[in-house]
């Protein structure tokens, strides 16, 4: 006889034979035998006999429940588990089995059988058992049978052949991420899917846990349960110490509210048996899971995560460099690609204002999934406020696609977001992409705007441009789009490319091509009538304009607004002034006060070509231009009356290679660049696919 410590303690006894329990046992039975079955007085006396009925007593004898067993090849099953009608939800039966786990441990472990449609089927998750298999039972219905396990861990063939992985951490996976990988096909499921990709299967093992197993039993589907169940055997399954599980399901209780749902309690049990089994990681699309267990890392070495923000985590780490925060062209801002425990500030300040954040965050974290084919960039100022969250999409080759694109309000937004989609087209010409996309769907008038300004055409509901790193000639151009394969609803954006080709064809002058290099930027044409000048800036201007090296060399004072821009202005003396827009002009950085590197470091489309008086060239021109007005007035020599040149230009490239003056010599081009200097179409070409060793 041994006892139990519980309110009103309750004494455990095995029966022996003969005991006046046992007719209290037999009666119980018979209320009921609806549910258990026939069982005869002489069964009953034989399992007494052989003591193998344990029986729950209160202090007066009366009975409060009993479990009757039996022990065969080295496995105990237990054949009745009943509990009398008042005490059932005050642990009687986890009384009863615990001591059934205790006298079997020498043994395989405990089975039984269960309807899986009787309500005891909850039960047996919360005992510790797993759903092992199932049959159809014999009855006149042919219900199905669930063989319910409880292992007592002893090492056997598959315990060892689940030893850990001395290179994959493991991950337990959660019922609804177990099914998208299997049975489910929804857009949601292609999160989870993400996690099968070659890399991410190189450095995790999905394991699968006893309440998994459980969860499957539970769904109705009949050959979706046969489908989950076959998947399963393909996982290895994490063991766990009994004793640690129970005592954590008890631990972690208060994380979850007091009116426990069935889906709450086996949400409990997967988190306790993933920590009580050593686990790094529980992967799950549950947020409210996710939220209730972010405490758990500090305290038991568990991060709950959604698929994406495993996968985020794991290419963190690959890819360490590419999240740290770098400096924007020695700008104060910052880039860095989006860390999963940023997410939820990035979602609230980027989201629409019509739109739920759940919604926003769905989209984001399907784009986190991808790490290997989509950039979620992040930028922010020096105090890590949000500016723009932008995202580049190369799952197709020959297409970069934009599918979200969003910005704060900033006052460097829109500025970035220009600086954004120049980076876009500038990234898809060097990766020989030929498209450039943007598919966001919630863009403001600003952002259309600001598209138009790029030379992207509205193809139905997505922004379409053609972005060529290609030099070349008219009909080397025509060809290079003629050749593009694009998709029918892409198909606006070739014809109106081919069209304006065409049309500068036919009238072969500087403005229709210079159309064409807006349009197809960065393409650059030749045998054209687009004027090109090496234009000399000393490098305290260019600093401001397009070097990055002296520019990261400047703390205090860079103009960030123009330093990131598409567009700038620039003054000189009219002396010698033979610039003409449109045109090109290839920037020259002299050496100055000794800083210069005397190289051609940039090249910038030539917009816009105006002589006037300082005072009504700086007015016009303020919001574009680094000069102050003693600047303007410098370069006027001090003489309101005097002309002056001031010219506008954009969308600058900076070269990756410096041209130096030798360069430039052994293709006939001597300085000193004291006033603009015009080239050839064919000089322009040399440096220019020397700048971006373009063959």
């Amino acid at each position: 006889m041994f006892a139990s410590a519980v309110s009103n303690p309750i004494t455990l006894e095995r029966l022996g034979f003969p005991t006046p329990h046992l007719e209290r046992v037999i009666a119980l039975h018979r209320l009921n035998a609806k549910t258990l079955g026939f069982f005869p007085k002489g069964a009953f006396e034989e399992h007494a006999k052989l003591r193998r009925i344990i029986v729950a007593l209160e202090s007066d004898g009366s009975c409060l429940g009993y479990l009757l067993f039996r022990i065969g090849r080295g496995r105990a099953s237990i054949v009745h588990l009943c509990v009398v009608d008042a005490a059932r939800g005050k642990g009687v039966a986890r009384l009863l089995v615990g001591q059934l786990k205790q006298e079997t441990k020498s043994l395989e472990g405990i089975g039984l059988y269960c309807r899986r449609d009787y309500e005891a089927t909850h039960l047996w998750s919360k005992l510790g058992f797993e759903a092992a298999s199932a049959k159809t039972g014999r009855g006149k219905d042919g219900a199905e049978l669930t063989f319910w396990w409880f292992g007592h861990g002893h090492e056997d063939l598959f315990s060892r052949a689940a030893e850990l992985d001395p290179v994959r951490q493991r991950v337990v996976s959660d019922a609804n991420v177990f099914y998208d990988l299997h049975t489910r096909e929804t857009p949601e499921s292609e999160d989870s899917k993400a996690l099968l990709a070659d890399w991410v299967q190189a450095s995790i093992e999905l394991v699968v846990t006893k309440e998994l197993l459980n969860e499957i039993v539970k769904d109705t589907d009949e050959e979706r349960r046969r489908q989950n169940r076959a998947a399963a055997t393909g996982y290895t399954k994490l063991s766990a110490d009994d004793t640690i599980f129970q005592n954590l399901c008890t631990e972690l209780r208060p994380r979850f509210p007091e009116s426990i749902t069935l889906r709450d309690e086996a949400d409990l049990r997967q988190v306790a048996y993933a920590i009580a089994g050593g686990a790094p990681f529980l992967v799950t699309r549950d947020e409210v899971l996710v939220e209730r267990c972010e405490p758990l890392y500090r305290s038991h070495g568990l991060m709950v995560l959604h698929p994406a923000e495993l996968i985020n985590h794991l290419d963190s780490v690959e890819r360490e460099g590419d999240y740290r925060p770098a400096r924007i062209e020695g700008s104060r801002l910052k880039s860095a690609l989006l860390k999963a425990e940023t997410l939820d500030a990035a979602v609230a300040d980027f989201k629409a204002a019509e739109e739920r954040e759940g919604d926003f965050k769905k989209v984001v974290l399907h784009c986190l999934t991808q790490p290997k084919v989509m950039d979620v960039q992040v930028i922010t100022d020096n105090a890590n406020v949000h500016v723009v969250l932008g995202v580049m999409d190369r799952q197709r080759p020959e297409i970069l696609t934009v599918p979200v694109l969003r910005h704060s309000r900033h006052p460097m937004a829109t500025t970035m977001l220009r600086n954004f989609l120049r980076a876009s087209l500038a990234a898809a010409a060097e990766e020989h992409r030929s498209i450039v996309t943007v598919t966001e769907t919630r863009l403001t008038d600003t952002d259309k705007n600001i598209l138009n300004e790029f030379g992207f055409a509205l193809s139905g509901n997505v922004w379409v441009k053609i972005a060529l790193r290609s030099v070349g000639s008219l009909d080397s151009i025509r060809k290079a789009v003629t050749d593009l394969r694009l998709d029918s609803n892409l198909e606006l954006a070739k014809r109106a490319a081919l069209n304006a080709i065409n049309t500068a064809a036919g009238l072969r002058d500087s403005a229709t091509c210079a159309v064409i290099e807006r349009q197809l930027w960065p393409a650059k044409v030749i045998e054209s009538d687009i004027p090109t000048f090496i234009v000399s800036i000393n490098p305290k201007w260019a600093q401001h304009f397009f070097d990055a090296e002296l520019g990261s060399q400047m703390l205090f004072g860079l103009r960030e607004d123009l330093h990131l821009g598409v567009e700038g202005a620039y003054y000189r003396k009219k002396k010698n002034n033979n610039l003409a827009a449109p045109g090109r002009v290839l920037w020259y950085v002299n050496q100055g006060d000794g800083d210069g590197s005397m190289t051609i470091k940039a090249c910038s489309q030539l917009e816009e070509v105006v002589v006037g008086k300082p005072k009504e060239l700086f007015r016009r021109f303020q919001r574009l231009g680094v000069y102050e007005w003693r600047d303007v007035y410098a370069a006027a020599g001090e003489n309101i009356f005097s002309d002056i040149v001031a010219f506008r230009f954009r969308m600058t490239e900076r070269f990756q290679k410096p041209i130096s003056m030798d360069i430039l010599e052994s293709l006939g081009i001597r300085g000193p660049f004291m006033s603009p200097r015009k080239i050839s179409d064919s000089q322009f070409a040399s440096i220019y696919k020397k700048g971006y060793a373009l063959t």
